[in-house]
């Protein structure tokens, strides 16, 4: 997982990016113990512009402000009542704003501040305690839901959230279609879903039900998963019957043996005898 610090004040910058890559930094390297994390720094200019505020599904991302007055908090102010019209989503990713948090050298900054910005996030003063703002920094990508619960299924993951599949640090986005579709097939691994359970899945969802619609998106569906996953994971199609998701067996030679072994998550197979 990349986790992107965007930060303005030269300061601050200098100041996390020098700490980050120390061997004793305070910016953790895993998440949950279980998930790496690669932290990437970028500097954006006082020129604050509403592009810098946007993030992508499964991208995390914060924005870091070294506040010397509070003129970048009215330009946020300014922003949000103005819908910041000028942002757009490609395809169809949600648009999605960063946490901000904000850093005040003193508390006299906030003499004429009554209240923040929606958009602001959290906020702290100097001198700055590192491990403080990284618990910070997590605490408000919780809060705005973009470090999202992901569900494991073998070595592929969903994130129901931002409708990503990853498999072994690839990832693809999916539809809404798409991810409902995955998400059914995973819980029943191997297991033939009839048409007539596609059709009422597609019917609660809202969308339409008509059965050209269904292959259409299981084959963009099983597309994106061959291309994704090289083809261990495919989605076939059982005549008069339905669809069922699969997973290659992959073969292998075993170290010092004639034996060539097909191995699933489920324990190993013997195929054939070579010698």
């Amino acid at each position: 997982m990349k986790i992107n610090v965007k930060i303005i004040g030269e300061n601050l910058f200098r100041a996390l990016t020098q700490d980050a890559v120390r061997p004793d930094s305070s910016f953790p390297t895993l998440f949950k113990q279980k998930e790496l994390i690669d932290w990437e720094f970028s500097y954006v200019d006082e020129d604050l512009k509403p592009e810098d505020l946007l993030i992508f599904p499964g991208r995390p991302a914060v924005l870091l402000i070294d506040a010397g007055d509070t003129s970048l908090i009215e330009k946020i102010r300014r922003m949000e009542k103005g819908g910041l019209p000028s942002l757009s989503s490609p395809l169809d990713y949600p648009i999605v704003l960063s946490p901000v948090i904000v850093i005040f050298r003193s508390t006299a900054t906030l003499e004429d501040i009554v209240d923040f910005p929606d958009m602001i996030s959290d906020w702290m003063f100097e001198p700055i305690m590192l491990p403080d703002l990284v618990r910070r920094i997590f605490s408000s990508l919780r809060r705005k839901n973009i470090l999202k619960t992901e569900l494991r299924f073998g070595p592929l993951t969903i994130s129901p959230e931002s409708r990503m599949i990853s498999y072994y640090g690839n990832t693809v986005h999916l539809s809404p279609s798409e991810f409902a579709l995955v998400e059914l097939f995973l819980n029943q691994m191997g297991t033939v879903i009839p048409m007539s359970e596609l059709v009422q899945l597609f019917k609660l969802t809202g969308k339409s039900t008509e059965g050209s619609n269904i292959r259409v998106t299981i084959f963009q569906l099983r597309l994106k998963l061959e291309t994704l996953t090289n083809a261990q994971f495919t989605l076939s199609s059982i005549y008069k019957r339905g669809y069922c998701l699969k997973q290659k067996i992959k073969p292998f030679q075993e170290p010092g043996s004639g034996s060539i072994v097909a191995k699933q998550d489920q324990g190993e197979y013997l195929l054939e005898n070579s010698a």
